[in-house]
């Protein structure tokens, strides 16, 4: 029997939460032999290439000129911004804490779900989330902040937050524009626009090496990146986004992080402590807030 959409789209989201919870500790990795815009720059343009290509080749329309403005702002927001700042923030942070951050998206999702979609609210229990999340941020930050090496954490947090609210603009802006394009062939040129965008980007800011200076384990980490991260998990994200609701597909922040830092953990001798566990805790309990409380407003909806 086949797969019904629905049931594709929730596989989807289930490749997601385990697939990208694997690339903190590949982007990790990856920062160490090259900066993380460039490494970014590199992983979404030649992923973007590769799915244009294909469906170029089997005889797709070029987008139009509208439609091309759109996938670059989706690709701008979501893996310029979103993805672009979390690999540079990457540089001072371990992979457990980016992840953290990381899965605050929701959060940003709801904000920019209550300005740009119609019909959802600020509720009681959506703001108590919102503030559990933040909490759980300073909760799990406070004493490394506090530390001697604190003023080196500070701008990789700065910069996972940016990247927070590029991904959840971003998520919200594909809800709201839909394009009459095959999904995974929209997928493929915003990772390529996003690269396109990138590249200058990364030599602008100082954040580019010669090629030829980046190691073997840099470019290991590079397809990787390429393959599970960019052509499998954001390929599905953006399928399970456009067929579930936003707040439905960010299920999957609540397992990037437990991937991510048991993965540090185990490969990079990333420490645990209570606080940061504590932290998360709270951080996702804010976001379990958040997703039930637009959940009612859809339900009330129907």
């Amino acid at each position: 029997m086949p797969l019904s959409e629905k049931s594709k789209a929730f596989i989807a989201v289930g490749l997601v939460s385990f697939f990208w919870g694997t690339t903190y500790l590949g982007i990790r990795i990856g920062v160490k032999y090259m900066p993380g815009l460039q490494l970014t720059a590199i992983r979404q343009f030649t992923a973007g290439a590769m799915v244009v290509g294909w469906f170029l080749a089997k005889g797709h329309r070029m987008p139009s000129p509208g439609e091309l403005w759109k996938l670059a702002v989706m690709g701008l927001l979501l893996l310029g911004v979103g993805n672009g700042l979390l690999s540079w923030g990457e540089q001072y942070i371990p992979s457990g804490l980016a992840a953290i951050i990381a899965a605050l998206s929701p959060l940003a999702i709801a904000l920019f779900s209550m300005l740009l979609l119609k019909g959802t609210r600020l509720t009681p229990r959506i703001l108590a989330g919102l503030l559990l999340g933040l909490a759980g941020v300073i909760v799990i930050f406070y004493n490394r902040i506090k530390s001697p090496a604190g003023n080196t954490f500070l701008p990789g947090i700065a910069l996972c937050l940016l990247a927070v609210t590029g991904w959840g603009w971003g998520s919200v802006f594909i809800a709201r524009h839909k394009l009459k394009l095959d999904v995974l062939y929209a997928t493929g040129w915003q990772m390529l626009l996003a690269g396109i965008l990138l590249f200058p980007a990364s030599y602008l800011s100082g954040q580019a090496v010669p090629l030829q200076e980046i190691a073997v384990n840099g470019w290991m980490a590079v397809l990787y990146l390429i393959f599970f991260g960019s052509l499998v998990g954001y390929v599905a994200y953006v399928y399970a986004l456009s067929k579930l609701p936003p707040t439905r597909v960010s299920i999957y922040a609540y397992i990037n992080p437990i991937v991510a830092i048991l993965l540090g953990w185990q490969v990079l001798d990333e420490s645990l402590s209570l606080s940061m566990a504590a932290g998360s805790a709270v951080a996702l309990a804010g976001i379990y807030l958040v997703n039930s409380g637009f959940k009612k407003q859809i339900a009330a909806k129907k």
